[in-house]
Formats: structure tokens, sequence, C-alpha cells
């Protein structure tokens, strides 16, 4: 019985021991981690991929160089790399290639000792030397602690995203310091477009009648002040006409050459004592009543020029000729040929336009600045540049708006080949004397999120984040920033916006490079 059994249990732990008396496989070996280093000479930038430095083992260096004179990649040179003991000592050479493609370096080679190095690397190029001093690094004396001190590097900030190399070469792109800058002071304030005081006419019907022209005057043509615009007929009703009314005249003048030759003669008469002195005194009264007539004519007709005149017009025959009373463009026509008008409709609106009004909306607390205004800068949708101006006249009502609490703060500006509209609004940069000095950065820089600013730093060569920024003032070519942004922090100048499409990818591609 004690036989069988026992043959049973060897069977069953054979079955069971055999597969712990197969060999295990090991799993595989870590890839070591990759370590980055970023440097900005006055002539290139340094990009570089390294793995951690083991005493003895060859190391490979990815080395990425950009001439910062147009930020295109170096397309020529050999770079090397040069180990300096921090306790004295000659330094070790690392050597490098030529460029693999453009842009791309390698250097490769045999690290030094164990121990603290100052570390630099140096560019040799035709017309080009430059040298990047990196500071200090460890070498390890074994993987493992190297290893486990690249791990104990601080990593990439989370809100960074990648925008790679090869992009940067082939879009355009360039960088550029943050700046302490001295830059004038300006309130920026909502402002629209008006027409000057007096700058605005309508030609309106000086009486009833019928419009005729030559040609119909266009919309946005320019016009001279007393240029004819066209004709006005009036409507004939009794002794209306000019026609009559210089019959009239003419009439009276008659009469009073009539009673003045029969007074006269009656004064001769009675000379000659042929007729009583009543026929002189009736031949006087003749001559008041025939002058008086006279002058009620020529005031009729006076009357009806000058109502003419002050409607624009002057006389013509029987027609009203309509003149513009100012220069400048015909802003509406409502005037069309053969209708009918009555008096006083409007036919014609003439805007001058080489001169505006720009009315700033100030708010009460900012009304002192807008009254010490040096220089204009207007701000519009759809232009890149503020247009500037120089502001001839300010004025104001001295009464804030009940509905906006703002005083509306006019300046007379000239209209420069007629690029301003009346009508467009937009934002008004009102400069002070007074300037301060902060950092600053390049307008160019600068992108807008719903109407928040933000720029792109870059933090390491492929690492860029986004950074919102609050604006202290804006002059010329520059941004004054209040905050968001120090003095040296490197910022995006040319090509933000496809470091913007680059942004929403967030990350660095796991391929990574080919070296």
């Amino acid at each position: 019985m004690t036989g069988p059994r026992t043959l049973i249990v060897a069977l069953g732990l054979s079955t069971v021991l055999s597969p712990a008396c197969r060999p295990v496989a090991e799993p595989p070996a870590a890839e070591p981690p990759s370590l980055n280093i970023t440097n900005w000479s006055d002539k290139t930038e340094l990009y570089m991929e390294y793995p951690p430095l083991v005493a003895g083992h060859t190391a490979r260096f990815a080395v990425h160089l950009t001439n910062l004179a147009d930020f295109q990649a170096m397309t020529a040179g050999r770079p090397h790399i040069e180990f300096a003991p921090e306790s004295g000592g000659s330094p070790s050479v690392v050597p490098g290639s030529d460029a693999l493609r453009p842009g791309a370096f390698r250097v490769e080679g045999t690290i030094p000792a164990a121990g603290r190095y100052k570390w630099a690397l140096v560019v040799d190029a035709p017309g080009l030397s430059d040298r990047h001093d990196l500071g200090a690094i460890t070498v390890f004396a074994d993987e493992a602690t190297a290893n486990a001190g690249a791990e104990t590097q601080q990593g990439d900030d989370p809100s960074a995203f990648a925008y790679l190399k090869e992009q940067q070469w082939t879009n355009a792109f360039s960088t550029g310091l943050v700046q302490d800058v001295e830059l004038r002071s300006a309130l920026r304030v909502p402002a629209s477009l008006e027409p000057l005081s007096g700058g605005e006419a309508v030609v309106a019907a000086p009486a009833a009648g019928r419009f005729s022209a030559d040609a119909l005057i266009s919309i946005g043509a320019t016009v001279r002040a007393g240029q004819a615009l066209g004709r006005l007929e009036p409507r004939l009703t009794a002794g209306d006409d000019r026609a009559t009314l210089a019959g009239e005249v003419a009439e009276a003048r008659v009469g009073v050459e009539a009673a003045r030759a029969e007074q006269a003669r009656a004064e001769r008469l009675l000379a000659d004592r042929a007729v009583p002195a009543r026929r002189v005194e009736e031949g006087r009264r003749a001559v008041t009543v025939a002058e008086a007539r006279l002058q009620a004519a020529e005031a009729r007709l006076a009357q009806r020029d000058e109502t003419l005149r002050t409607g624009g017009g002057v006389a013509s025959g029987n027609a009203f000729v309509l003149q513009a009373p100012i220069a400048g463009r015909v802003a509406d026509v409502m005037a069309t040929l053969g209708a009918s008008y009555d008096e006083g409709a409007p036919l014609f609106r003439i805007i001058r336009t080489d001169e505006l009004e720009l009315r700033a909306q100030v708010p009460a607390a900012d009304v002192p600045m807008a009254r010490n205004v040096t220089a204009i800068a207007l701000e519009l949708p759809g232009r890149v540049d503020p247009v500037e101006l120089e502001p001839h006249h300010t004025h104001d009502a001295g009464m804030l708006d009940r509905a906006t609490g703002a005083l509306a703060v006019q300046f007379e500006v000239d209209n420069p080949g007629g690029q301003l509209l009346v009508g467009q609004t937009g934002t008004v940069l009102l400069y002070q004397r007074e300037r301060v000095r902060g950092p600053a950065v390049p307008k160019a820089a600068v992108l807008f999120e719903a109407g928040r600013p933000y720029v792109f730093v870059q933090s390491g060569g492929e690492r860029f984040i986004r950074r919102y920024i609050e604006i202290a003032t804006r002059d010329g070519d520059w941004i004054g920033v209040k905050s968001g942004l120090k003095i040296g922090d490197r910022v995006v100048t040319r090509g933000a916006y496809e470091v913007q499409l680059a942004s929403a990818a967030k990350g660095l591609p796991a391929e990574g490079h080919v070296h």
C-alpha cells in the first residue's frame, strides 16, 4: 500500500515543481533618463539632450544650435564639450561631429573620472566662434548612482508644452528678452470719430419746387465750397416767380420817374403862376408813393434772392442753383432728378473729412490725465498698428454723461489720406508727458484671448509656457507689463500664432528627436 502512494505523491510533486525548475526571463533593463539643458549666448542658442554622466562610459550628446542673428539652424561648424575639474587641472574634451542635418550635431566620447566639473560647449564654425558656459555638473562613479541623481532633478513645469526645433527652424520664429524700458504713460479709453463742429451741412430746398441737374452727384464725391449741386425750379404762383418780381421793380422805377417828371413840371408852372400851389403838393405826394412802391418791389426781389442764398444757392433766372456750403464729401443724396420737394426738404448732406473730431469717453477719475495729453494713438478693429494722431484743440462740456458716467473729451485731429472714417469706433491711447520705466515686450509678442493679454515664455529649447500678463502702458512698438513677466524672461516675438497652435497638442512627441 505504501509503495503506490509514494509514487503518486512523487509524480504530483514533479508536476508541481517542474515550472519552477525552468529559467526565469530577466526584465528588460530600464532606459536611463534623458536630461536636457538650454543656454543662450549673444550669438547662438544651444539646446542639448544627454544621458546621466558615468565615469569611463561613452555618452552621446544631441546638440541643437540656432543662429540668433536670424533664428535659423546652423548648418556648418563642429562643436565640442570641455570638462574642467573644479579642483583645477587640464580640461577633458569630448569631440563633436559636423552637422548631421540643419541645426543638429552630435558630440560623443568617453566621460572623464568621477567628480565635479565646470563644463562648456564650444562652437567653431566659418565666420562664427561661440562658447556656452553651462555651469557645474557631476560625473558619477556608477550608472545606478547617476540615474538616481538624474531622477532627483527638477521636472518640467506641468503647464509647459512642446514646440520642436524642427518647427522653429521651419516656421517664422524668434524670441527676445523682456527688457527694462522707459515708456510714455498712457490712458486707454473707448473713442469714436465724429464730424467737426461746423463740419457737417445739409443742403435743403430753399423753396417748394422741382429738382433738376445735368447729372446727379453721387455719394462719396468730393465737393468744394460753392460748387453747384443742382437746380431747384420753384412752383409758379402769382407774384412768386423772379420774373414777375423783377417786372414789378421795373414798373415801380418807371412810376417813380414819371412822378418826379410831373412834380418838376408842376413846379415850373407854379413859378410862372400858371397852376395853383396845390398841383405841386400833389406831385410831391405822387413821388413819395411811387418811391415807396419801388422800395417794396426791390425788397420783395431781394428777400427772394436772400432766401435762396441762405438755402444754399444763387438765383439763375427762375431757378435756384443749389451750392455746397462747405468743402467735403457727399455723405447722403436725398434728391432725385425731376422730383418735387417742399421748402426745407433735405437734398444733400456734406461732411468735412480732412479734419475730424475724436471723442474719447474718459472715466471721471481720469479726467485730469485726459486734459494733459501730448499725443494720441487710435487703435481700430482690423488694423495691426494704431494710427498716430496729433491733437490740435482739446475741449469738453465739463459735464459727465448720465448713462455712462464718463466725460466726453473731444480732440480735433487731422485725417491723413482720409484713412479715418466718420462713425468709426475703437480705443484711443492718450499719452501723458510723464514716463514710466519697467518690464516691456514688443507688441508682436502679445496675443489676446477673450480680451485677456498673454505671451509665450520659452522655458527651454523646446518648452514653452503660456503666461497671462497685465498691461501697464503701450507706446509705439512696445508694451509695458505691470505683472506676469520679469526682466530677463525670454518670450516669443515672432511666430506666436504658430506656437499657439502647437500649444493645443500639449506635450512632447513620444518619438523625440532622431540623431
